[in-house]
Parts: C-alpha cells; structure tokens; sequence
C-alpha cells in the first residue's frame, strides 16, 4: 500500500469503504480519520470516520462526529425531528450525503434503541429518495417508516420502488431482485415476493453474501414483529457448515490398532456420505495426518472453503501430529494449508506435552464455526470419526462429542463399523483406555519440563483507568474517595471468580468461564462509567479499558504473597491488549469470543432442551487485527457489549 500522503481526497474515500466492507476496522479507523482531518469539508470521509467509531464501540463520539452536520436542529444535545425538515441540511444537502447520514444514524438506533435516532434515519433517507430515487434508499425509507409505525408511508414507498424497478423477463439484477421481493412482502403479497427471493437465487453470484444479507434482512424484520413468510427464508438457504473430529492414522509404535492406513479409502468414502447428507461447504477442522485431512480435502474437491485451526506452534503438531504417518501425508498437510481460507492457531505456543491444548483448540473451533453460523443464519453440525469403545481423552472425538449439546446436529463415523474385525478386542480396548499410554502413544513429553506445573485454560481480564495519569496531587484526595467507592461497588458483584488483584488504577481478573469473566467485565466497565460522573473536579472523567482473553496459563503460588497466582505468555497477551481499547468499552481477543459463543450455544441449547427461551443478552462486533501494545504482535480484536 502507497504512503497516506499519496492518496487523494477520492483514493481515501474508496479505501476507508473497503476497508470498512472488508471488517479491517483499525485500519478503517486510521484512514477514515487522517482523512477528515486532512479534508474536515469531506462528507464521506465523515461518515466512514463516523461508520468506524460505531463500530469499535465509539457510540457517543460518533454522534459528536456527525451532530455538527445537522447545525441548528441540535438543542442542549438533543435533535428536534420537526426542525430537521426545515433545515438547510435537508434543503441543500446531495442526496448520496443524507443517505450516509441517515445510514449512521441507522446504525447507532441499533446501539441506542431511541425513537428519535430512528426517526432522524428515517428522516434523512426519505429526503434522500426524494432528491433521487433509488431502489435501496427507498426501501431504507420504507423499512424505517413501517419500523415507526407509519404504514401508510411504507406501502406508498414500496409501491414507488416497484416503479423503479424493471421486469422480472429483462433479467434484473439480484439486488434489484430482492429490492423487489422486500416491496412486494410490504404490500402483503406474500407468493409475489416469494417467487422473487426463488427467482433471485437462481442467478449466479461470486459469492454467498448477498443471499445471507437479504436472509439476515428478513430475520431482523420478523424479531421486530413483521409477519416473515417461511417461504421466504427456506428460498434464501444459507451455506451449511461443518465442524470436524477424528482420529489420526495409527503410530508405528501403537501397540494396537485404531485407524490403520489401509482405513483411509472406506473412511474417506464415509466422510463424503456425511458431507452430502450435511450438504456443508465451509468446514472447520484440525489438520492432524488421517481423518481431518480426508474431510478438508474432501471440502476443497466440492470448491468448498476450509479453515484450519491448530492446537499450538506448527512445528510442534507437525511432530505430534503428521510426520510419523510419513512424507505423504506431511505433503498433504502443506497442501491443506496452502489452500484454506484462513489458517489460525488457537494457542501459539510450544505443546510441551499438555493434551488440555487439543481440548481448547476444539473449543475455539467450535465457537468459530457458531459466530460464523450467526452471521450465515445457518446452525453448524459437527461430524465425528469415532469410535465407541475408546474411553474420552482431552481433545479426542469422544471428548469433543461430549461438548456438543445439539445432537440433532451430530453425525457419526463408527470406526467400529468399518474395521474389518468390526471392533477392538477387549484386551485392545483396555490398552487404549489407560490414558497415559494412548496419550504416549502420540505425544511426546518434553524433558525439560517433566516437573513443572500442568498448564491450565483460564480467562484473563486487564483494566485500568484512562484519566488517572492526569491527576495532580489536588485531585489525590477526590480519587481515593473514588476508589473506595469503587472497591465497595465491586464487592457487590456476585460471580464465580478465581482470582481478582488490584494494583493503583489497575484490576486483574482469572476465571473458569468467558460468560462469567464477560459479564463482570461488562459491569465493572459500567460501575466505573457511572463512578465517573460523580466527580467533576477530576480534570478528565474517569473511565475504564478493558481487555479480555483466553489461553494456557500456569497456576502456582506465589512465592511472595503466598496466594494463588497465574504465569504465562498468555497474561501478557491480555494485558497488552488493555492500552489500545477504545475507552469505555470492552474488547476481547479472538480466543475469548470463540470460547464465549461456544459456551453461550451450549446453554442455548440446554435451554431449549428444556422448552424453555433463551434471552440472547450480548453481542461480540469484530473490530479488526489490532497491534498490541509493546510490540506484542498482532491480535484479532472483539467489541463486547450488551445487546
């Protein structure tokens, strides 16, 4: 990419777009921002600037961004909806400018679920399709008027948009297709506007997006009360996805057998049979020589998209978990790598003989493959090379099996039923089932570490107090009150912690669990907030950052304080995500969020099990790949908040 000095004002514009449609929210961020700065006058600079804060969770400097915009229709704070007509924005303003406008203000309703926020949206793009009328502005301005209550307005939209649009014969294009579905379902004409979604995904698209787009459209229209035909959702299908499990080709060295190479052509046959009865195109899986390579080759032949995630460092699982199986299938796992769509490491760190690695790998893979299912509409389905009469060890199929709470989307491959003695003799299984020797039987212990502590998972929370620094000693006295306060606040949070140090300004959280560790960050983050306004003679309000993660850590005790404490790369990760979090709010690494949604799908579906609802109460937004603190390396980062 050339220098930013490089770029002019229509260069910046197009690139802080694609970088915003592309989820590379920091990038997004530094060139919406030096842009405006360099071109203040620049409307589309402002309204990507304006986009971005939105997205990293920056709601209310997003509104001082974009209030000047609106001038005199501002009062103490607040906009009057009635002057907002009469304004020179509205009277002067290009149609492509209110459009962007009424898109952020879009955009924070969902933050703020005020009427006014919606009213001005609404506002703003119905002017829009006034000055010029197209298709998607005036199914925004229809939306929004049906979403306030104005019926009469959005069937008079819907039926303005159904004039714009060309007939279905002269091959109208799939935007143009749905734009069309949307105003016929307005109108209630419901085998109309189902005959469009059929006609729209019978065209051929680059990519999947835009029917999960039209789909998710329709499933925010049907929680916000309007009556979504089926018919309509079962034409927009969304991809499947499959999560995978198995057993690697057997180690020369295995005193019986499990999964024999002579197995690889039946069980490659069987992982097909599953993945046409699945109908999955995006998989998910480890990379280990034997059955996780037959499913990601499997998915590449049907031009699906695999994403690979390993357990620890390459080189390690490379010797743990493809080289005794030989050349060939070291090959193939290069190959598999070279072609996925992406290739991450749960924990990148030396295995150092830890099987609870491969357990919290699956964890990982499972909550990926469930955040990706959210956003694809589409529930993901895990298939299992397994066998029965092998006990559970951590990071095994059975192991990942008993993790999985929907078992209507669980599918077995029995080894059992593929060997050809059928099933292991007893004296076999019962060599298998002592763990230490299966697990000896592919992993290697390292030598220097055979004394130390076992690493566990933990979830780690950083924060500390941006405005802290700034206090001069005038302020001491006001700031211990604070923290008094503030300590007496925490108290009060009732959650299962491990852990929880305090250092100055600063708070060091462990726990057993990314829900509980997620909704104690979420409302210490509000005690400070509220803690804050209470002190005006501090010269900046006090606020928190916090940053949340996951991953192996050793437990001991402190030599020192005689009290349990935790070690590890991983509580510098943590604590080197806290410095570049957005004020105010909660961040948290890819690791953390997988572990959440994967949590949070399993009492979902504890919950439902029992007939009984669960109340989605959070929300993770995908800010970007930050640079960490102190030269930390790069990190997938997570907005958290409530919903």
């Amino acid at each position: 990419m050339k220098p930013f000095e490089e770029f002019s004002q229509k260069e910046l514009e197009t690139e802080a777009f694609n970088l915003i449609t592309s989820g590379q929210m920091f990038l997004a961020h530094d060139f919406a921002r030096k842009g405006f700065e360099k071109f203040p006058k620049n409307l589309r600079l402002q309204e990507a600037y304006a986009l971005v804060l939105l997205k990293t969770g920056a709601v209310q400097e997003a509104k001082t961004l974009v209030h000047p915009l609106l001038g005199e229709i501002i009062n103490e704070g607040a906009v009057n909806v009635e002057r907002l007509r009469d304004s020179s924005l509205i009277k002067t303003g290009e149609s492509r400018t209110l459009a962007g406008i009424g898109h952020i203000f879009k955009e924070i309703w969902h933050y703020s679920h005020t009427c006014q926020d919606l009213d001005i949206a609404r506002e703003l793009y119905l002017e829009s399709f006034k000055k010029d009328p197209q298709t998607t502005t005036g199914m925004n301005a229809a939306w929004l008027s049906w979403l306030t209550g104005d019926e009469a307005q959005s069937a008079k939209l819907a039926e303005e948009v159904l004039k714009l649009l060309p007939p279905v014969g002269l091959k109208a294009k799939f935007a143009e297709l749905i734009d069309l579905a949307e105003a016929e379902l307005l109108l209630g004409r419901i085998d109309d506007a189902c005959r469009m979604y059929e006609e729209a995904t019978k065209q051929k698209l680059e990519s999947y997006v835009p029917i999960v787009t039209a789909r998710q459209q329709l499933l925010f229209l049907r929680d916000a009360g309007f009556r979504v035909p089926e018919a309509a959702l079962d034409a927009l299908k969304p991809p499947a996805i499959a999560v995978f499990t198995g057993y690697m080709i057997d180690a020369p060295h295995l005193p019986v057998s499990i999964f024999p190479p002579e197995l690889e052509e039946p069980v490659k046959q069987a992982i097909n049979e599953k993945l046409d009865e699945v109908g999955a195109t995006i998989g998910y899986a480890s990379a280990a020589c034997g059955a996780d390579l037959l499913f990601i080759e499997a998915i590449l032949k049907r031009g699906g998209e695999i994403n690979i995630i390993l357990p620890f460092a390459i080189e390690d699982f490379i010797q743990t978990n493809v080289r005794h199986a030989g050349p060939r299938w070291e090959k193939r796992f290069g190959r598999a790598l070279r072609n996925a769509r992406t290739v991450s490491i749960s924990a990148e760190d030396r295995y150092l003989g830890h099987d609870m690695l491969f357990r919290f790998s699956n964890t990982i893979m499972h909550g990926a493959a469930v955040m990706r299912g959210q956003f694809l509409t589409s529930e993901p389905h895990l298939i299992a090379v397994w066998d029965s009469t092998i006990r559970s060890i951590p990071g095994g199929p059975s192991d990942f099996i008993d993790g999985w709470t929907n078992i209507e989307t669980l599918h077995f491959i029995d080894l059992s039923d593929i060997r050809p003695s059928r099933e292991l003799s007893s004296e076999a299984a019962e060599k298998l089932n002592d763990i230490k020797a299966f697990a000896c039987y592919t992993r290697k212990y390292d030598p220097l570490i055979a004394h130390a502590p076992d690493r566990v998972i933990k979830m780690m929370m950083f924060s500390d107090l941006s405005g802290y620094s700034k206090l001069q000693d005038e302020h001491i006295p006001a700031f211990l009150n604070f923290l008094q306060e503030l300590q007496i606040a925490m108290a009060e949070i009732d959650l299962p912690l491990e852990s929880v140090n305090t250092w100055g300004d600063a708070v060091f959280a462990v726990g057993n669990t990314a829900s509980v560790l997620a909704e104690f960050g979420l409302r210490y983050c509000d005690i400070v907030e509220t803690l804050g306004r209470k002190y005006p003679e501090f010269p900046f309000p006090i606020r928190a950052r916090i940053s949340l993660h996951a991953g192996p850590v050793y437990e001991a005790e402190d030599p020192f304080i005689k009290r349990k404490n935790y070690y590890g790369g991983h509580i510098n990760r943590a604590a080197r995500l806290e410095p570049v979090t957005t004020v105010g709010q909660v961040y948290a690494t890819q690791q953390f969020v997988s572990t959440f949604h994967a949590e949070q799908n399993g009492l979902r579906h504890e919950f439902e099990q029992k007939g009984l609802r669960f109340q989605e109460r959070y929300v993770t937004e995908y800010v970007g790949i930050v640079t960490l603190a102190k030269s930390f390396g790069h990190q997938e980062v997570y907005h958290l908040r409530r919903k």
